[in-house]
């Protein structure tokens, strides 16, 4: 009888070995590694310092022009730029991907020397006047800026490229120069460096490129295109400013 219960028992425990399969598995699970940290945040409030430099779009209107008795020659530069530096405070939405920028900057502008030569044929007067125009400017812009952090995809990868777009003004005070010659188009183009450097509304809209050492600190570069106004049928007086410096992130 002891024997039989022995078999039985010995049966019985092959049997529960069968049906409940093979023992646990002793391999560790690693967790899966965790997402990129980005250096650039929701609700972040940014301050930058930058160099500017602008140089006006309009055409450079040298050459020889001839009405009736009058021949104008312009030679030289007449392209107005020049630099300065400004600062800009930015903040970003909880979606940190968009935020919105206030930034002002003052620069002296000025064009290169040329030479305006205009003679009479039939009095056989020339006239002639040579030097620059220069004066100051400040650039005030509210934009909305859209960005796109490459840490969110690619760790390390702590760069951001970005584009901006909106509304601002362009002001200042002229210095009076003025050149009058037979030909109204040559007039407006050399004095409306003068006028530009007036309080008058503009549209920005251009992109750049951040990248953050830290959290806290980066470097940035951009451009923007700077619509004014059409003076005679062109945009004359339209400008190309470029940024470059330093951001402080909070």
């Amino acid at each position: 009888m002891r024997r039989l219960a022995l078999a039985i028992l010995a049966f019985w425990s092959q049997a529960v070995v069968s049906f409940g399969g093979p023992p646990p598995s002793k391999e560790v699970i690693t967790p899966a590694p965790p997402p990129p940290v980005s250096y650039f945040r929701p609700n972040e409030f940014d301050i930058g310092a930058f160099a500017t430099y602008v140089s006006g779009t309009g055409e450079n209107p040298t050459g020889t022009r001839v009405r009736g008795d009058f021949t104008t020659t312009v030679s030289g530069e007449t392209t107005p730029s020049g630099w300065g530096g400004g600062m800009d405070f930015s903040y970003f939405f909880p979606w940190k991907y968009a935020g919105v920028r206030f930034q002002g900057a003052g620069v002296s502008v000025s064009t290169g020397d040329f030479t305006v030569t205009t003679t009479n044929s039939f009095t056989g007067v020339t006239r002639s006047r040579t030097g620059s125009v220069s004066t100051a400017a400040g650039v005030i812009t509210a934009t909305i800026i859209l960005r796109l952090p490459l840490d969110d995809f690619w760790s390390n990868v702590h760069l951001a490229p970005y584009g901006i777009g909106g509304f601002g003004c362009l002001f200042g005070g002229g210095g009076g120069q003025t050149i009058n010659t037979q030909f109204p188009e040559l007039n407006s183009r050399f004095n409306s460096i003068e006028r530009s450097v007036q309080s008058r509304p503009l549209g920005t809209i251009g992109g750049g490129l951040e990248y953050r050492f830290t959290p806290n600190i980066g470097l940035f570069g951009e451009a923007t295109y700077n619509f004014i106004d059409h003076i005679h049928g062109k945009a004359d007086s339209n400008f190309v400013q470029t940024n470059f410096g330093l951001r402080f992130a909070f």
